[in-house]
């Protein structure tokens, strides 16, 4: 385990909690996930019995949270949190490599699906497979993207980081020539692999044509 950072131990202590049933976990949750699987690692500066909460927080909140910018996990509420469809991806190739295998195997809910249904349905989609991109607007955009105007900067990152991943994923399985049946309100849809690979195009177009707004939006957000 010596090449993992801290941070990516950090997120096997949030899968250690979504293994146990805590999908959705808040912040000291984390904190005592974090010092029970790793306690040299996060525990107090000459005190080696209690945990080190600050370095945890640090991480899921406040300006720098790399958790939330690098899209593995989610705010979903005050100090509540859960692993998002590209941190379950990373943590389950960690667990992949030998050094994990101390730990043993975490079986997680898959999320990727549920985003997958999300995008599809979205109006950004529609109007792009029918050929208006033009039309969409930027609002319709954040809709897409999951964003919402009072987003911090860190959860905007984050967002569009894990979605990036979950379209990606798509692509592949589209590109491999193979279709998924999601269920989509209220009923299951078999999606071409045309319509997967699609995704990929749009996302792109998205992000050069809101550039702009999203610099802004940063930039305004950072202030």
């Amino acid at each position: 385990m010596a090449n993992l950072s801290k941070t990516d131990k950090l997120l096997i202590s949030a899968g250690k909690l979504a293994s146990k049933g805590k999908t959705e976990f808040s912040s000291e949750d984390l904190v005592v996930s974090a010092f029970h699987e790793f306690p040299n690692e996060f525990s107090m500066k000459g005190y080696p019995e209690y945990p080190d909460s600050n370095y945890v927080l640090t991480q899921v909140m406040g300006k720098r949270a790399i958790l939330i910018v690098k899209g593995r996990l989610e705010k979903i509420g005050t100090k509540k949190y859960r692993l998002t469809q590209k941190g379950l991806d990373d943590l389950q190739n960690m667990i992949n490599k030998s050094e994990l295998q101390t730990i043993g195997n975490i079986k997680l809910e898959r999320t990727f699906e549920d985003e997958l249904a999300k995008i599809l349905t979205s109006t950004a989609f529609k109007l792009f497979k029918e050929n208006q991109q033009h039309e969409i607007t930027f609002h319709q955009f954040c809709r897409f993207a999951g964003l919402t105007a009072r987003d911090k900067w860190q959860k905007v990152s984050g967002k569009i980081q894990a979605l990036e991943h979950v379209i990606q994923k798509a692509v592949d399985i589209g590109k491999s020539g193979k279709e998924i049946n999601l269920y989509i309100i209220n009923h299951n849809e078999i999606i071409p692999p045309d319509d997967l690979i699609l995704l990929g195009t749009l996302f792109d177009f998205l992000q050069e044509r809101f550039n702009k707004k999203m610099d802004e939006w940063k930039q305004y957000a950072l202030k």
